[in-house]
C-alpha cells in the first residue's frame, strides 16, 4: 500500500479485525499492509476489498500483529457535514487541519481542511465524531469545469501560503460502512473500536 492513513480501525459484524482506507492506496486485493512508521511489525493486514467509486478500502487486520484501538478524540461516528459545518481532518503527512465545508453532494462533501499526499484516507471528523473518509484534493462541482480554477489554486501547503487553495473531497464514513454492508463485504456492520 502507498503511504496512506488508517480512516479508522475496530471490528465487523463477525468478529473480525478490519481498518478502512482511501481505495486509491492499493489496486490489489490480498496486497499487504505495513505500517509506515514501524517496518518492522511486517505485515499488519491485508487488502480485503475495495470500492472505487467511494474509494475506499477494508483492511484484513492480522490479529497476530494488530489490533484496534480506539482514536484519540474520536467518539463515535456521526452524518456526513453540509455547507459550512467546520470539519477536522488528521493525515500521515499535513496532520491535524481543519476547515470550512463548502459543498455536498450526496455521500462526497468538499472542506477547506488542508490534505497533501499521504493523508489519503484519513479520517475527517466533526465536534469529534468521525463523519467522512478523506480522498484527496478535488475541485467541486460548483466550482465549474475542473480545469477553469483546479490548475490555478495550490495546494496547501505551498511556499506562498495563501488563504485559498484546492479543496479536499470527502467520503461520508456512514454510506462507506452501508456500502460494505449491504454487499456482505468485509467490514459491513462496522464497530469502531
Amino acid at each position: 500500500m502507498a503511504g496512506c492513513t488508517l480512516t479508522a480501525a475496530g471490528t465487523d459484524a463477525t468478529g473480525a479485525p478490519v481498518a478502512f482506507t482511501a481505495a486509491h492506496c492499493s489496486d490489489t486485493i490480498d496486497a499487504p499492509v505495513l505500517l509506515r512508521d514501524n517496518e518492522n511489525a511486517g505485515v499488519i493486514g491485508t487488502i480485503a476489498t475495495r470500492n472505487e467509486i467511494l474509494d475506499y478500502s477494508v483492511i484484513r487486520l492480522n490479529p497476530n500483529v494488530a489490533f484496534p484501538v480506539a482514536q484519540p478524540g474520536v467518539a463515535g461516528r456521526g452524518p456526513a457535514p453540509e455547507f459550512g459545518d467546520v470539519v477536522c481532518k488528521d493525515g500521515l503527512s499535513t496532520g491535524h487541519t481543519c476547515g470550512i465545508t463548502w459543498q455536498r453532494e450526496g455521500v462526497r462533501f468538499w472542506s477547506q481542511a488542508c490534505a497533501g499526499y499521504g493523508d489519503s484516507g484519513g479520517p475527517i471528523t466533526k465536534d469529534g465524531r468521525l463523519v467522512g473518509l478523506l480522498s484527496g484534493g478535488h475541485m467541486p462541482p460548483a466550482a465549474g469545469p475542473a480545469g477553469s480554477v483546479g490548475s490555478v489554486l495550490p495546494s496547501c501547503f505551498h511556499p506562498v501560503q495563501s488563504p485559498f487553495f484546492l479543496p479536499a473531497l470527502g467520503y461520508s464514513f456512514d454510506a462507506i460502512v452501508d456500502d460494505a454492508t449491504a454487499r456482505g463485504w468485509p467490514g459491513r456492520g462496522f464497530q469502531m473500536a
